[in-house]
């Protein structure tokens, strides 16, 4: 990572975008200690219908959409956000309480103030 630094004549990157490797994870912390590392919605989405029960997917998935892409701001996120998780009666599923925990890493509503020219996942 510390050679791809060297090769960026002007400066850190604003915004990398990754998946949730770890090793990347504290790479990127260590070579570009400024830049903000989005983690790539696409993988993150992807893994709603492995992680979660089926009935739970099935029936609340739409609604977990709505509250990724349908929201303009953090509070309406975090808002829809607690809304389904409720609903669907999984306030205690250890996956989606760890990617609310991340959602500063991979929800838009969260990342608006990266130009990211329209690349939401890497």
């Amino acid at each position: 990572m510390l050679g791809f630094r060297k090769a960026m004549p002007g400066g850190e990157p604003k915004m990398i975008i990754t998946d949730q490797d770890a090793a990347m994870t504290r790479a990127i912390s260590i070579a570009f200690p400024t830049t903000f590392h989005r983690l790539c919605i696409w993988h993150i989405t992807s893994k709603f219908s492995v992680k979660l029960p089926h009935f739970a997917y099935k029936e609340y998935w739409r609604e977990f959409q709505k509250a990724i892409w349908d929201t303009d701001n953090k509070d309406e996120f975090d808002a829809k956000w607690n809304i389904v998780v409720t609903k669907a009666g999984l306030t205690d599923h250890p996956w989606l309480s760890s990617m609310f925990d991340l959602r500063e890493s991979w929800v838009p509503a969260y990342a608006r103030q990266f130009f990211a020219a329209g690349m939401p996942s890497s």
